[in-house]
């Protein structure tokens, strides 16, 4: 077999980071775009512009706490200026517009400005990363979307749990037609981004076709994101497939086991299919597989996944906010309209300001 030689020279796209907010991992995935780790790359990207917006609006608690997070952003470790540092970043933007025509494509990180962020790179047909959650509501994604389909321009979305070895083993092994009902536990801290750490994986597994969705435990802080919630659970009913009934499944936020996630599917035959992935390892292995993937939608600009798909994730995890803020209730997936997810960092769920 003749041996395949790889091109001397390839394209090394630059990307665009955008947000640097309180729920955006606040740059986490730069340490490994731009490998902090070793000599070797093996990615064909690099963030070469970073943009953080004054975050002093996005917090709310007591002063020492609110301080302590807008210096954090500020001047400290999270700041555009320490992560640019840290990287190699040649670019700090005073204004996220500045990039738009010297990248080859834009990680989009406040999901509260989805839009506002996003519009200058669809508007030049540049592929785009929403960070999860995508948006801070329904018809904001949409107009998202919209837009990205009028310029051409691919949108891929989600954390990076969703591409982690052990959940694609599951992927391919799962038998969604036979499923019955299902149990999985994601580690967490606060729920906009851990939960859908949780949620991201259990939707490639299972499929689509949630109906229904409660939240258990919490009270939903009313507009507000504590960093600590405690122990609660999404229980997930879904449409019935072929004649069997419904699919209940329960995915737990924290507290259930060490690892950082766990999943055991229950079939109509009786048997199972289990596992666990943990994604505390070290951090360029956590995040190798969900940057290629990542890359892949960047260099063709096709995204790697449906309009559908990334509404449908959104409108579960926002359904599970609702029934959260109104008693527990069961809230259906065509209820969840305009309703807005929390856009304001506390320190502590039962100390609302």
């Amino acid at each position: 077999m003749p041996q395949e030689k790889f091109p001397e020279e390839q394209k090394v796209l630059n990307i665009g980071w955008v947000g640097l907010g309180p729920f955006s991992f606040y740059g986490g995935y730069i340490t490994t775009i731009n490998n902090i780790f070793r000599d070797y790359n093996f990615l064909n990207m690099r963030v070469t512009h970073i943009w953080g917006d004054d975050y002093r609006k996005n917090y709310a608690g007591s002063p020492e706490y609110v301080k302590k997070m807008v210096d954090d952003w500020k001047n400290g470790p999270r700041s555009a200026r320490a992560r640019a540092k840290e990287c190699g970043i040649p670019n700090i933007c005073n204004d996220y517009h500045d990039m738009a025509d010297e990248v080859d494509a834009a990680m989009i990180m406040d999901f509260d400005r989805a839009y506002d962020l996003a519009e200058p790179f669809l508007k030049q047909g540049k592929p785009i990363f929403l960070c999860s959650p995508v948006a801070v509501n329904v018809p904001e994604c949409e107009r998202i979307l919209d837009r990205a389909e009028r310029y051409g321009a691919a949108v891929y979305s989600g954390s990076f749990t969703v591409d982690m070895h052990e959940n694609q083993v599951r992927y391919a092994r799962v038998k969604r037609d036979q499923i019955a009902a299902f149990f999985a536990s994601t580690s967490h801290a606060f729920f906009t981004s851990y939960a859908n750490d949780g949620l991201e994986p259990v939707y490639r597994l299972i499929g689509s076709g949630v109906r229904t969705v409660a939240l258990h435990g919490w009270n939903g802080s009313r507009g507000y994101d504590p960093t600590g919630i405690p122990v609660s659970r999404i229980h997930l009913e879904y449409e019935p497939r072929g004649d069997y009934p419904s699919i209940q499944g329960v995915l737990t936020l924290g507290g259930f086991k060490k690892e950082m996630e766990w999943f055991r599917i229950y079939y109509h035959d009786h048997t199972v299919l289990k596992g666990v992935t943990n994604w505390s390892g070290r951090r360029e292995m956590v995040h190798r597989d969900f940057l290629v993937s990542l890359q892949e939608v960047f260099v063709t600009n096709k995204s790697l996944e449906t309009r559908e798909d990334i509404l449908n994730k959104l409108k579960v995890l926002i359904a599970a906010y609702k029934s959260a803020n109104e008693d527990n209730r069961p809230v259906r997936l065509d209820e969840v309209g305009d309703y807005r997810l929390p856009t304001v960092r506390i320190e502590k769920w039962d100390e609302i300001p």
